[in-house]
């Protein structure tokens, strides 16, 4: 790919995976990037990325974002954003990028299980907010393109508890299935796939891409993490350092024992669709990293 061909992409927020997003965008060279934020004087990038360009902006000023994009000619637009008034604030992102003319494509904040289908089945939940999102994308008429993760395998030891007890903790008996992806590997894949694509790709194009690094269950954790595997009593929550903690992991253990941690997971029909990690043949020759690759590199 040519300089003069290269793709503008925008990077909404810069936290973890947004800046292995970043950093492997960089490394395709075939990507002018920029990042928005809300605090520019509060974001630094690490040095590798120092060259990156970092724009404050207010998410809630649909004019001056729309300005924004166009003046960067941005093609895509790739949010990162958390939390339930980071996920609502995509929606004046979204409506910027469609106003400015150059947005092909948005990539809305997924980075975790599958959340298609939480709309119509009247969940209140983030899950529920992300399809909303994606309702809306289709109503003003932007094509999106949803990168469903399963979990982040960087994060599975503080999953299971075994930062507080030496053990990996699970509610039920642990033998459910889910997703594990690498940080890295999602950041190269979603670089992979949006260098090497046409935004208008049929590929890319309003579609749920279901990657999967490896497919475990929590009793796989505790053989590879060689830690006793302890199962919870029923009504108590997953050992944290803090009652906050406690209550989140309870929440995502009980999304793993009800098989929805899956990236073929099925909101509409409450089932496995069986295509989790589908999306991988994308990213043709890559070995992706598995949860014993990530214990021996540490």
């Amino acid at each position: 790919m040519s300089s003069t061909s290269l793709k503008n992409i925008a990077l909404v927020g810069a936290g973890g995976i947004g800046t292995r997003i970043l950093r492997a965008l960089v490394a395709t060279k075939q990507a002018n990037v920029i990042v928005i934020t809300r605090a520019a004087t509060a974001k630094s990038l690490p040095p590798d990325l120092s060259s990156v360009p970092i724009i404050e902006a207010d998410y809630t000023d649909v004019s001056a974002l729309t300005a924004l994009l166009k003046s960067h000619n941005v093609e895509i637009v790739v949010s990162t954003l958390s939390t339930a008034p980071g996920l609502k604030a995509q929606y004046p992102l979204a409506d910027a990028a469609k106003a400015s003319g150059t947005v092909k494509l948005f990539v809305p904040s997924e980075w975790g299980t599958a959340s298609e289908g939480t709309k119509h089945r009247g969940e209140d939940n983030v899950f529920a907010i992300k399809d909303e999102l994606a309702e809306h994308l289709k109503t003003i008429g932007l094509p999106s393109t949803r990168f469903y993760t399963g979990f982040f395998i960087e994060y599975l030891q503080w999953v299971v508890g075994l930062e507080t007890n030496n053990s990996v903790n699970t509610l039920g008996q642990g033998e459910t299935p889910f997703s594990v992806t690498s940080e890295e590997d999602i950041g190269g894949f979603v670089a992979h796939v949006l260098t090497s694509l046409p935004s208008d790709s049929p590929h890319l194009q309003n579609k749920s891409l279901r990657m999967e690094g490896e497919r475990v269950t929590i009793r796989d954790l505790a053989r590879i993490y060689n830690q006793p595997l302890v199962l919870i009593p029923e009504g108590n929550e997953v050992p944290a350092k803090t009652a906050g903690e406690a209550g989140f992991k309870t929440l995502i253990q009980i999304e793993v024992d009800g098989g929805r941690a899956s990236t073929g997971w099925d909101w509409l029909t409450e089932t496995d669709r069986g295509d989790a990690g589908t999306a991988n043949k994308l990213w043709e020759g890559h070995v992706w990293k598995t949860v014993q690759d990530i214990v021996k590199a540490k």
